[in-house]
């Protein structure tokens, strides 16, 4: 049994994005940290000028400090760009298990689909990018990522998203050119049960990435949610997507 889980949340967002997801999840008899990543909880001028030089190993080393300063080896929950970082955590520390909703690819897998290159291909036709924040597009985030959600929800989880770090999605898109390697994760140093969530109508982490990431984790579940888009934790799939996360820490003895 443990008691601690870790959320880490995906692109523009910051823990305050959890909302009444990460209370259900507390209900449960979990002790819930939901830290904001590497500044996306300042204001947004102030996010805009400090994050766009941000690599991925900078989040996934506040990430280390805060689970190995943890009384007891934690569970995992990411969202998105949360669950490369989640894997990228448990490479280098020991966890107790990892609950991946929609994960952003590792360095391994093919990304380039047509939805997922039309929801971020704004901020890689900007000259730099590679070192500028990418801010939240709000056509393409009502579009591909919250596509099945309704409108005013739309509306109050886009007024809190904060830029994004340009070098992060750098060495997401273009891992073949990282030096630093941030996206490649090593499997066989993860141990620990694997769940893994999607949804058929995911448009911004498409369901072949689910389902390759499940594969890299040997005995890994791997649960779609028929209508879900991207939003897992907020709106319509909110509590089938709580369900389908409460059977399988039953089932493994984690509460």
């Amino acid at each position: 049994m443990t008691k601690h889980i870790v959320l880490i949340h995906g692109t523009w967002c910051h823990g305050k994005v959890w909302g009444d997801f990460a209370t259900k999840l507390a209900a449960m008899g979990l002790t819930v940290h939901a830290p904001s990543l590497r500044y996306h909880d300042l204001p947004y001028e102030e996010v805009a000028a400090k994050v766009g030089e941000v690599s991925l190993t900078d989040y996934a080393d506040d990430l280390v400090a805060l689970v190995e300063s943890l009384p007891e080896k934690p569970l995992l929950l990411g969202h998105s760009l949360g669950c490369l970082l989640a894997q990228m955590v448990a490479e280098r520390t020991e966890v107790k298990g990892m609950i991946l909703m929609g994960p952003a690819p590792t360095a391994d897998i093919f990304a380039l689909y047509p939805s997922m290159i039309r929801s971020f291909i704004r901020h890689f036709l900007r000259w730099g990018f590679w070192q500028k924040p990418m801010p939240p597009y709000k056509e393409e985030f009502f579009k591909y990522c919250m596509n099945v959600q309704d409108s005013a929800l739309k509306e109050e989880i886009f007024k809190d998203l904060v830029p994004e770090s340009g070098k992060v999605y750098t060495q997401l898109a273009f891992p073949f050119a990282d030096k630093s390697r941030a996206g490649y994760v090593d499997f066989s140093k993860i141990a620990g049960p694997v769940l893994v969530i999607t949804g058929s109508e995911d448009k911004m982490t498409v369901s072949p990435i689910a389902r390759k990431t499940a594969k890299n984790y040997p005995g890994s579940l791997l649960v779609s949610i028929t209508g879900a888009d991207h939003m897992y934790e907020s709106g319509k799939f909110q509590n089938q997507t709580l369900a389908v996360i409460r059977d399988w820490l039953y089932q493994k003895e984690f509460i």
